[in-house]
């Protein structure tokens, strides 16, 4: 691999009682040309930012999963965060190594060692793994098994080259097509797209004896509705995956309780996603109607109510 070329791994791992073991294979990653993009969290404390950390590991190019003698604080999916990354990772494209601890053995377990042992069954009948007792023996199997040189890996990133700096220039924006023949629609014609009924198809995990199914569901909305609901998200400019994630937050317990309708075993729904091409049709069709509109400062695309 060139000197120059970089590969992301997300280590996943639990934090406390592994802050050592930790540091080690991040540092084996880090002379093997890797750069880490994961976080471990706190069993107690801090709260868990999920949302961040799925865009993490779907940023990565390979995922490790450290594990200790923790399974980790069960949340409201009815797992640890650290099994939520790990089952996360496996509906990705990217290569999974895990790192294990010699397991919990015995008849006496508490509640946490039954659901550690648990997961334990669960990765080694998934993927590829190795089992550790000491921290020089944890570095010198990640060393060995995390190869920089692995075709899995994809091409990895290379450092851009800095841009030659240039005098800042006023760049008028353009209106869109869709913008600019918003004025030729009659007064019936907006009523009507406004008023507009479409089926936002919404995508989901949903939990079930510690494993994941995506599911799909079409949810009927109206785009005046829908509107009214993110108006709000419009009073200043505002990023279009920001928004996206308000309406997600909006429409989330309804689409919880539809699923959970439809799969009577389930225990959690969550990862509630609009697809983005889908909004991006919803956000054109209200800068149609001229009630927002689209503008760009430092090279990035904000959204904003045209009564503003």
């Amino acid at each position: 691999m060139p000197a120059t070329q970089r590969h992301m791994v997300y280590l996943a791992s639990n934090m406390d009682g592994l802050e050592l073991e930790r540091y080690e294979v991040e540092r084996v990653l880090a002379r093997q040309g890797m750069t880490n993009v994961g976080f471990a969290c706190p069993r107690e404390g801090l709260a868990y930012d999920w949302d961040f950390a799925r865009q993490q590991i779907e940023l990565a190019d390979v995922f490790v999963l450290l594990v200790g003698n923790d399974y980790g604080q069960v949340s409201q999916t009815g797992i640890s965060a650290l099994h939520r990354e790990y089952v996360h990772a496996r509906t990705l494209d990217i290569p999974v190594y895990a790192f294990l601890k010699n397991p919990p053995s015995g008849n006496n377990l508490d509640a946490d060692q039954t659901r550690l042992r648990g997961f334990y069954q669960l990765v080694t009948q998934q993927v590829g793994y190795k089992l550790w007792h000491l921290r020089d023996e944890l570095t010198a199997l990640v060393k060995a098994t995390v190869n920089p040189n692995n075709p899995d890996f994809g091409p990895g990133w290379v450092r851009a080259e800095p841009a030659a700096k240039a005098a800042p220039a006023s760049v008028p924006t353009t209106p869109s097509k869709k913008a600019a023949t918003s004025s030729q629609l009659s007064p019936r014609e907006r009523l009507e797209l406004n008023r507009k009924t479409i089926n936002l198809l919404v995508q989901a995990k949903v939990y079930q004896g510690g494993n994941l199914s995506r599911e799909e569901l079409a949810l009927p909305a109206k785009l005046d509705q829908l509107y009214r609901a993110l108006q709000s998200s419009f009073a200043s400019d505002t990023s279009e995956d920001r928004i996206r994630g308000s309406l997600e937050a909006i429409i989330s317990d309804t689409v919880r309780r539809k699923l959970l309708e439809r799969n009577p075993d389930a225990h959690a729904v969550d990862d509630i996603r609009i697809p983005k091409e889908q909004f991006r049709s919803v956000l054109e069709t209200w800068q149609q109607l001229g009630q927002v509109h689209q503008s760009s400062h430092s090279g990035r695309d904000y959204w904003r109510s045209s009564s503003d």
